[in-house]
């Protein structure tokens, strides 16, 4: 039977892995809505050739959604739409460095609700990412480019 990461697990897979496929998981997080944290989680679960159900899947975004949707994402949308006259230049740098530090916290946190709340991953290698797809709406044959991207970054951690 396959084990879900700890936190520290997926927090250390997600450091390594992130900046090799920072384009694409903030492309997919601005244009199709996908939760980063989430990715980064499915890709874990790729390389270890485990998954989740469809319906695990389902719950395990709808759950995240909450978090993300009451704390991280208010956050961030401050972070980038910095801007307060009021400040002059080395104080806006220094607020945008703060809200960027909390997010960071924030994001940490929406791994270890994903660790907590992650049911118990099966055993088998199935294409995760094609799932995290369907279940945004969206067509994985229109994001080939990106999954074989995703892909190879995976490969490269072995």
């Amino acid at each position: 039977m396959a084990k879900a990461p700890s936190a520290k697990q997926l927090w250390q897979f997600s450091l390594a892995l992130y900046p090799k496929v920072k384009h694409t998981a903030l492309q997919w997080q601005d244009e199709l809505g996908a939760n980063i944290n989430l990715l980064l989680l499915l890709c874990y679960l790729e390389h270890r050739q485990c998954s989740l159900s469809p319906d695990a899947l389902v719950l395990l975004a709808n759950k995240l959604h909450t978090f993300s949707v009451q704390y991280t994402q208010p956050l961030r949308a401050i972070r980038r739409n910095n801007h307060c006259p009021l400040l002059n230049p080395a104080q806006q740098t220094s607020l945008k460095q703060l809200l960027l530090q909390t997010e960071l916290v924030l994001e940490q946190l929406e791994q270890q609700v994903l660790v907590e709340q992650c049911p118990v991953p099966l055993a088998a290698a199935t294409p995760m990412l094609e799932q995290y797809l369907a279940y945004l709406a969206i067509e994985p044959a229109k994001q080939q480019q990106q999954l074989h991207n995703l892909r190879q970054a995976l490969t490269q951690l072995s």
